[in-house]
């Protein structure tokens, strides 16, 4: 046999070789001519990427299907679920804001793993690839509706939790648990909303306006926190630090001095600041430090350890000064919140919160 012959009749063996159903030659077809006949649209969301080579064609398409799935799924979703806290015993109310935009990237992606290349078409006169990607959309229905009642179990668990655990931590974590359930299980919901022909979706029994609400009522009438601080301008440091609980919901009553005995949250430590002897001539140096401790009561249980320093800098002694206390105020009341928030969610972080640091303050 001629070899040209010969290296031809290796070239289309290697092409149908590929191991998948992809036809090479000039007659287009049916799911490029009318997709939505050869894959209805009520049993499938469709894509088409084309590409020079297979690869790049395949990750076009799956492109195209997310791009279609995100975009009804937003049109479908509030892109914020805002909330509003009405401080007990304040004139003001607090506003905050769910964000959903990183849950709603999380869900998608997780419903976008069922998405499959249904065929491949190469067009020799072009050299180029088609791939044809789908989402079933009764095997993605029945995978959500699973997760969504798997998550309602899980939140029927926290909110149980939240409203008869007899340990006060134990309830907010129960409390806190369940709205992020909620939250996603909202973005998931508008998910099965888009995969459902008729858009129907399966509504929770519980809306987060109604946990927070029940939440804050909890938090207001039950919860007592104290925070001791000593050192420089430690009445600027607690308020600070109640201000930063406040902003996470978590401000309740709040006792001056530390008993041990009333209080459930007991926030206890000290910040300093003093003068650098820094030769510079024209900045003077003031470093700040706080090591504070965080108790849960009445087992006095060790929640968190915070130890921060720092120092800033100003051409006057009063100026670097008054720097140096905000940027103390700022840190430990971040550190505060976060060390808490975080021991209601994780608890490996929440067991690495109670280790021993070395000390920022000087003996």
């Amino acid at each position: 046999m001629p070899f040209k012959k010969i290296m031809r009749l290796t070239l289309w063996l290697s092409i149908f070789g590929g191991g998948c159903a992809w036809f090479a030659g000039e007659s287009t077809p049916e799911w490029i001519r009318s997709p939505h006949q050869s894959y209805p649209p009520e049993r499938y969301l469709t894509g088409i990427g084309e590409a020079e080579s297979r690869e790049q064609a395949e990750r076009r398409a799956y492109a195209a299907v997310a791009r279609v799935f995100s975009a009804k799924v937003k049109a479908q979703s509030m892109d914020h679920e805002r909330y509003s806290l009405q401080e007990s015993g304040e004139s003001h109310q607090t506003r905050r804001e769910l964000q959903l935009d990183h849950r709603m990237q999380v869900t998608t992606n997780k419903v976008l793993e069922n998405v499959k290349v249904l065929d491949i078409w190469y067009q020799p006169s072009t050299r180029h690839f088609f791939a044809f990607a789908g989402l079933d959309r009764q095997q993605a229905e029945q995978s959500i509706v699973e997760r969504l009642q798997d998550w309602d179990v899980k939140i029927e668990n926290m909110l149980d939790q939240g409203r008869t655990h007899p340990q006060k931590i134990q309830r907010i974590r129960g409390y806190k648990q369940a709205i992020t359930l909620l939250a996603n299980r909202d973005v998931l919901n508008a998910d099965l909303r888009v995969i459902r022909a008729s858009g129907e979706s399966l509504p929770s029994s519980y809306r987060i306006s109604q946990i927070q609400r029940e939440f804050t009522d909890f938090v207001a009438k039950e919860l007592v926190i104290s925070v001791t601080i000593e050192g420089d301008d430690h009445e600027d440091i607690e308020r600070a630090i109640l201000e930063g609980l406040k902003q996470e919901g978590l401000l309740g009553h709040t006792a001056k001095v530390a008993s041990w005995e009333t209080e459930d949250l007991a926030i206890v430590g000290q910040g300093h600041l003093w003068n650098l002897d820094i030769p510079d001539p024209l900045f003077t140096y003031v470093r700040w430090c706080g090591d504070i401790d965080i108790y849960e009561n009445p087992s006095h249980r060790l929640i968190g350890v915070i130890s921060e320093t720092g120092r800033e800098g100003h051409i006057t002694e009063q100026e670097a000064r008054v720097r140096a206390n905000s940027a103390m105020q700022r840190v430990l009341s971040h550190e505060v919140a976060r060390l808490l928030t975080q021991s209601f969610f994780d608890e490996e972080s929440a067991a690495l919160n109670k280790l021993q640091k070395p000390k920022a303050c000087p003996h």
